[in-house]
């Protein structure tokens, strides 16, 4: 049985099953992954702060935002060494997600005090002074209501759409806006799933489906962070799952391979935070998604696919650790008893 989400969405034909625990997160390094049959090489390991990812269409260039600095930096994934400012920082904003539209336009979610909006900047050719100023700003409204977010751009596979997630109290759960060229249209919820509760992370899927982590329901105590997947019209909910999963922070769903990536916590009882991957397994003849660990990593902050089953993790507050994890040869080892 394939683990990928078309597998994961058959269940929208057998109708929706409560999953099964996922598999708990080994307590061991952070590059040992042997059992997720992934091998994990460090990248970047010298930011401080905080850090955003995204990466280029080809996957060659991945771009970093540094949350303290407020800029965004380009690193060649062939030679890590090799970095430029992508967008420098600008006085009063605040850049908090960033999403790449093609190959020379980024797109920047910002605050300025309590108003959100995104810039869109034209990349510069690496080793060239970038331009500050964005070639286009769209106003995403003002929050009213306190809290913590945790805000995120995500582009669709066929990069006609993007998508804003994670904004604070009273502005819209998602919010999704057309891309025509490098421009962006209007923001609007059409298209958008209507949800009663916020998503801790979103994702879409390699046919336009939205990939949506949500709190259980209070009739759920002790179950995992619920996974459902929803038409790409948002209209019709195709299947809900539990993921096995705690205090997910960010998804992704690859679409040269099909599988299912988060950042999150373990199963109840503290599990630790790190790299999962959601795979689709059958349990007594039922359809369930099965978390398996691949490796823990404290605090991680971005998560973004790489071009041949690879996936590019960042993690840290102070200082932040870039980990680009890749298939081993082989395939998974088989686990130690």
């Amino acid at each position: 049985m394939t683990n990928s989400i078309a597998a994961l969405l058959l269940a929208a034909c057998l109708g929706s099953a409560n999953g099964a625990w996922g598999q708990a997160i080994a307590a061991s390094p952070p590059l040992a992954a042997e059992n997720g049959g992934m091998e994990g090489t460090i990248v970047v390991n010298d930011l401080a702060g905080a850090v955003g990812l995204a990466a280029s269409p080809t996957g060659q260039t991945l771009f970093v935002l540094r949350l303290r600095d407020r800029d965004v930096l380009g690193v060649d994934l062939q030679d890590p060494t090799k970095r430029w400012t992508a967008v420098p920082a600008a006085p009063e904003v605040e850049p908090r997600a960033l999403g790449i539209i093609d190959s020379s336009t980024l797109a920047l979610l910002v605050s300025e005090e309590e108003t959100w909006s995104i810039r869109v900047h034209r990349l510069p050719a690496p080793g060239t002074p970038a331009a500050a100023d964005p070639v286009q700003t769209i106003k995403l409204g003002a929050a009213t209501e306190a809290g913590e977010s945790s805000p995120a751009i995500l582009v669709s596979p066929s990069r006609d759409w993007l998508a804003v997630t994670g904004l604070p109290g009273a502005l819209p759960r998602i919010v999704r806006l057309t891309i025509t060229g490098a421009r962006l249209g209007t923001p609007s919820e059409r298209r958008c799933p209507a949800l009663a509760d916020r998503p801790s992370a979103v994702t879409v899927g390699s046919g336009g489906e939205w990939g949506l982590f949500l709190p259980p329901s209070p009739a759920a105590a002790g179950r995992g962070t619920l996974l459902a997947w929803v038409s790409p019209s948002g209209a019709q909910r195709l299947l809900q799952l539990d993921s096995g999963l705690e205090r997910v922070t960010a998804a992704a769903s690859c679409r040269e391979t099909g599988l299912l990536w988060a950042l999150a916590g373990g199963v109840s009882g503290g599990g630790e935070e790190g790299l999962w991957r959601v795979d689709a397994a059958y349990v007594e003849g039922r359809q369930v998604a099965r978390a398996v660990g691949i490796a823990a990593l404290p605090a991680p902050t971005g998560l973004v696919c790489l071009p041949n089953g690879e996936v590019a993790v960042s993690h840290g507050t102070e200082s932040s650790r870039i980990i680009r994890f890749s298939p081993r040869v082989g395939g998974p080892k088989e686990p130690t008893r």
